[in-house]
């Protein structure tokens, strides 16, 4: 579905798996970001394609973290053209925790290789700026992707619509879920994409989301 110009959302309405939403961003970025479960990314493309995306022209994968409802599909991607890349800490942290965590859900952890370890900070592609932030909480290397010409935060897991990311997986941590909610609270945002349930769309609503989970959610982590 296309949000913006350039900015394309694929929400997962499945109600007997869990995987994630799905997100691209045009040019110059052409970046696929959170490919989800590995067997659902061919249904992924085919999506992209129906809405007028030229999937070969992919030239980016990116991974807000590493947990395996957002980040199995990248593998399908590694040594195959396109960069993959994921924060530096939550690569380290993958190789740490990874093959414990994929074994909690009975999946086979898999072979990755990343060519672009994330940093915090403004990354160039083209003539646009794609700023990074590290947004630890849900995990400790978590990142989301702001599109400041856009508008447009692309949130993993940090915040959802009235809701937030777990903390109580490995490497969850209340405290810096907070901290970083308020540090994306911030941003001029007109889209809100989250990792999972309904975008939100519109600066009013997306204030009071925030408030709201401020309010409600924070008392509670």
């Amino acid at each position: 579905m296309k949000v913006c110009d350039g900015v394309y959302a694929y929400i997962w309405r499945g109600v007997f798996e869990n995987n994630c939403n799905t997100f691209y961003l045009g040019e110059p970025f052409n970046m696929f970001i959170d490919p989800g479960l590995a067997k659902y990314v061919d249904m992924r493309l085919t999506d992209m394609k129906k809405d007028g995306v030229d999937t070969d022209t992919i030239a980016y994968v990116v991974a807000t973290h590493s947990h395996p409802d957002h980040f199995e599909g990248c593998q399908q991607f590694m040594g195959k053209g396109p960069k993959v890349a994921m924060h530096k800490e939550e690569i380290t942290f993958l190789n740490e925790i990874g093959p414990q965590f994929f074994a909690m859900f009975g999946m086979k952890f898999p072979q990755f290789t990343f060519d672009i370890e994330l940093e915090e900070g403004p990354w160039k592609i083209g003539n646009e700026v794609l700023h990074v932030y590290k947004t630890p909480g849900h995990s400790p290397g978590s990142v989301c992707l702001y599109w400041e010409s856009k508008k447009v935060l692309v949130c993993g897991d940090l915040i959802f619509k009235e809701s937030v990311g777990r903390t109580d997986f490995p490497g969850g941590n209340s405290a810096l879920l907070k901290e970083s909610i308020e540090r994306m609270k911030g941003l001029d945002i007109e889209y809100l994409l989250p990792g999972h349930m309904d975008m939100v769309v519109g600066k009013s609503n997306i204030k009071k989301n925030f408030e709201l989970i401020e309010k409600y959610i924070f008392p509670m982590l």
